[in-house]
């Protein structure tokens, strides 16, 4: 009776180990390759611990690719510097810019000189278009911060101001500083706003020293 019992609990211990080794296999290949960059470059050099990359550069992670012509790789740091001519493609859109820093473990992005984003809204109608001197991507969501010369084209209207920070999960952004949104030749002057880009919830509120310039027909 004792054998039979030691005998029915290794079938019990291997079956669970069966139902279970598939399922930690699988973890561990989803997390590997959500770990993993692709690097591809015409020509590279390693110097004093860095890892100097030219020609025709593509940075595979994910869903984001990114292009450019040169720049330097820091092992340690796990963080890409770039410059000329980037473009990243990411789920959310593409950003264009002259220079990028790329914090590849967790996935924190900053632009800086003329940089471009067209960003892809849940309402694919009406996306956005944003310029500015600097913007970081970061997060799960895709949130994002801008600044310096800050113009977001947005269902024909322009928002400038000299900061934006955008909450992905909420889609709603908030400007400030010297805040002015233009439709046509009306504008709305104001020290902060908020505009709302989600599909249900539309439209903006500006506050503090709101000034209103409105052509009649």
């Amino acid at each position: 009776m004792r054998k039979y019992k030691r005998n029915t609990l290794v079938v019990i211990f291997i079956l669970i180990l069966l139902t279970i080794s598939p399922i930690v296999l699988a973890q561990e290949e989803n997390q590997t390759e959500a770990d993993t960059v692709y690097i591809n470059a015409d020509q590279l050099e390693y110097k004093d611990e860095t890892t100097i990359l030219n020609g025709n550069l593509v940075i595979r992670k994910n869903n984001t690719t990114i292009n450019a012509q040169k720049g330097e790789l820091f092992r340690e740091e796990n963080k890409l510097s770039l410059e000329d001519k980037i473009e990243v493609d990411y789920e959310d859109g593409v950003v264009q810019s002259k220079k990028l820093t790329a914090y590849l473990e967790n996935g924190k992005y900053i632009f800086e000189d003329k940089v471009v984003l067209n960003y892809n809204l849940e309402d694919d109608e009406n996306n956005m278009n944003l310029v500015s001197d600097y913007l970081e991507i970061f997060g799960d969501n895709n949130s994002f911060n801008a600044k310096q010369n800050v113009l977001i084209k947005y269902e024909g209207k322009n928002f400038k101001g000299d900061k934006a920070e955008y909450d992905g999960e909420e889609e709603i952004m908030f400007l400030t500083g010297n805040v002015m949104i233009e439709e046509g030749e009306d504008w709305v002057k104001s020290d902060k706003a908020k505009f709302f880009l989600g599909s249900e919830d539309k439209g903006y509120t500006a506050e503090g020293n709101v000034e209103i310039k409105m052509m009649l027909d």
